[in-house]
């Protein structure tokens, strides 16, 4: 009885460790490599992925410079084409960009060009 007890739990986790495996292979497991280029600002950046239907990342960049900075964040997939955002974040601000695909990507490269902000200066005071 002990036997048949102990057969049948090291049967359950090793099911239970296959179909854990093979749902990670289903959602879409795929590296993101972010290279920055920040310009002398002081943005943060991180990348994160969402389980779901294809591909959904979501790139959170905080500002922690005392300027406003521009942002240009490309994505390129390498399945599709590549696509771009801008993004203009104020002094100590956060912005987050989220980023989808149809199907995961095997990897996905994050490109970040963020400036100093050059243009018109806000109405502060």
């Amino acid at each position: 009885m002990l036997k048949k007890t102990t057969i049948t739990i090291a049967l359950t986790v090793s099911a239970l460790f296959l179909a854990s495996f093979n749902s990670a292979l289903a959602s879409g497991v795929y590296s993101i490599n972010l290279k920055k280029k920040l310009n002398g600002t002081k943005i943060f950046a991180e990348s994160s992925k969402v389980n779901a239907p294809g591909s959904l990342t979501i790139l959170k960049l905080s500002n922690f410079d005392s300027r406003e900075v521009a942002c240009k964040a490309s994505f390129n997939p390498g399945i599709e084409q590549e696509k771009s955002y801008k993004r203009l974040l104020k002094a100590n601000a956060n912005v987050s960009i989220r980023y989808t695909t149809s199907r995961a990507p095997n990897r996905l490269n994050i490109n970040l060009v963020c400036r100093p902000f050059k243009g018109k200066p806000s109405n502060k005071g």
